[in-house]
């Protein structure tokens, strides 16, 4: 075929798209959309995720007492760290929490309630294992800033 003496040449390697292409290519543009206003969500709120502690520092964290959690706490949370309970847990972040939604204590996005610690004999609710870290950390060194589980509530 030629064109204004340009030769355009029909290769038979092409394949046809398909209405499932389509819809896979739009499934993909739809996630990085939502992963981009997520990042842009957390940037313009301040709200950020914890990194999970190194693991000896997360063993001294969990498994020691001090502040308001207790011997009893470690023996009712199993005598093990977050990440060792809660190997493979997804976390799914809700940044719209509804009103009388669990709040977690760190993010206040909305709890996951399979996601649960105790501490000073209270269970507390978090969006993730690496926010019951953060916490820990906070009702170990500055207990009096702690609320009770209820004081987390949208």
């Amino acid at each position: 075929m030629a064109t204004d003496n340009h030769q355009i040449k029909v290769s038979s390697n092409h394949r046809r798209l398909t209405l499932a292409d389509g819809l896979f290519a739009c499934a993909i543009t739809i996630s990085v959309l939502l992963w981009g206003y997520t990042r842009l969500w957390q940037a313009e709120s301040g709200v950020t995720m914890p990194v999970k502690l190194a693991d000896e520092a997360e063993r001294e964290l969990y498994l020691t007492p001090g502040g308001i959690y207790t011997a009893a706490d470690i023996m009712t949370n199993g005598n093990m760290t977050a990440s060792e309970r809660f190997v493979g847990f997804r976390a799914v972040h809700d940044f719209s929490p509804q009103p009388g939604d669990q709040l977690c204590p760190i993010t206040r996005t909305k709890a996951n309630q399979d996601c649960a610690w105790v501490i000073a004999g209270r269970r507390y609710t978090f969006c993730c294992p690496p926010c019951i870290d953060e916490f820990l950390e906070l009702a170990k060194n500055r207990p009096e800033s702690v609320l009770p589980p209820q004081g987390y509530t949208k």
